[in-house]
């Protein structure tokens, strides 16, 4: 209808709603407090101050509410599984599966540029709904370098001159964020330590925060000393003396994608990851069976012993980040193998556990944290986006519970959620 075209066009939402006898989980004050959320114009506001509410009241006693969840590395394009398997329906179809995951937000690290552009001008101009969406748009790499290999255009940059120009082109489409591959020891080719530090230095002076995918300690201290803003992925060997600290002296974010670094091998061995509901609701029967198949269980059975030691290093570094005060967040790189969109942000949460975080600290690098890094404000204090997830059990007794979804709400809005999901 032309009035919710304008509602969303707007971000305001159409009728307030007054949530009653929640436990509300504050991941900014590590609290569960009894109590209301009273919501006008998309915003929480304070109940305190009784304002005027003309609409819905909700009684929620017995549910959890918490901030809604966010991907902070993702392709959203869909789902691949082995065997060449693809579940593609394009990002605004994935948007809506993940808001029905409890996804509020995601951040787009590198699909098709022009594609994602115009997505997020629709979106923002009330054309669908579905998670918010952020994006880098592009990825920035050097010729024949790491996202050249898709077949999707990528920006190239070679030379520290190159990088000058090319982040200042792509300023002018406002990136949410600037995703740069530095990987000088890998098997492609990659930009050298000048060009990085001439990428970074263009992002910050256009306002720009920059992700910097790397593959060792080396590369991390480089993107340090380059200013980056936050690092992704975890280098393959044990974290040295001294780099948690560094990271954490420096502000620097890491998002470590612990879904698609150590999840595979779940996906493979553990029935129970793949039978979950919101696994086989996430994707097509077809991803799912790809992992199952005899070929495929064959083929990585010889392997099991150090993907499982391989996942105990990646654990313990992500461990010695939380010990050291480093700010994580919560993104999976949903779109490779081990990973389902919507599922995998719930499977790095508890990955996160896994790795001897707490619930809390899990829970905030995907709500309150997540929006700090994309400049919003997420949560469920006044004046934080109406963007919660109503839950059946507490996610502090046990972060799995982030699944037990009762219902979505966005903008202030409750969603239909079947209706997301509707072909």
């Amino acid at each position: 209808s032309l009035l919710l075209m304008v509602v969303w066009a707007t971000n305001i939402a159409a009728g307030d709603l007054r949530l009653i006898n929640a436990n509300i989980v504050d991941p900014r004050t590590g609290e569960i407090r009894a109590g209301e959320l009273w919501i006008q114009d998309g915003i929480i506001v304070d109940a305190d101050e009784k304002p005027e509410l003309d609409g819905e009241v909700l009684n929620l006693e017995g549910k959890w509410v918490i901030p809604g969840l966010n991907e902070l590395h993702t392709h959203a394009y869909g789902n691949m599984g082995p065997g060449g398997v693809f579940d593609s329906p394009g990002t605004e179809v994935v948007a809506k599966r993940l808001l029905y995951a409890g996804v509020t937000g995601f951040l787009d690290l590198f699909g098709d540029e022009e594609t994602l552009f115009a997505l997020r001008e629709r979106q923002r101009s009330g054309e669908f709904v579905g998670a918010t969406i952020f994006a880098s748009l592009s990825c920035l790499t050097a010729t024949e370098g790491h996202c050249t290999e898709y077949g999707v255009e990528t920006r190239v940059m070679d030379s520290p001159e190159d990088a000058r120009k090319v982040v200042s082109d792509l300023a002018r489409k406002n990136p949410d964020v600037a995703k740069i591959v530095y990987a000088p020891s890998g098997r492609m080719p990659s930009i050298d330590k000048a060009t990085l530090n001439a990428a970074v230095a263009t992002a910050t002076q256009n306002g720009i925060k920059t992700v910097i995918h790397i593959q060792t300690w080396d590369g991390v201290r480089d993107a340090v000393d380059a200013g980056a803003s936050a690092i992704t992925h975890i280098p393959e060997d044990a974290i040295p003396e001294g780099f948690a600290s560094l990271l954490a002296e420096s502000d620097v974010i890491t998002i470590p994608t612990l879904a698609v670094e150590t999840d595979l091998g779940d996906y493979l061995f553990d029935p129970a990851v793949l039978d979950n509901p919101m696994a086989q609701r996430m994707t097509t029967p077809e991803i799912v069976s790809a992992y199952r198949t005899e070929e495929i269980q064959q083929r990585f059975s010889a392997r099991r012993e150090s993907m499982s030691e391989n996942s105990v290093i990646k654990l313990s570094s992500v461990k010695a980040w939380a010990d050291a005060g480093v700010t994580i967040l919560a993104g999976s790189d949903a779109g490779n193998w081990g990973t389902i969109q919507g599922y995998s942000v719930h499977r790095e949460l508890i990955k996160m556990v896994q790795a001897g975080l707490t619930p809390w600290q899990a829970l905030a690098s995907s709500t309150t944290l997540a929006g700090d890094f994309l400049g919003r404000s997420f949560g469920v204090q006044p004046g934080d986006e109406a963007n919660l997830v109503v839950l059946d059990d507490s996610p502090i007794a046990d972060i799995s519970n982030t699944q037990k979804i009762d219902r979505v709400i966005y903008q202030g809005e409750i969603i239909d959620r079947e209706a997301l999901m509707a072909k």
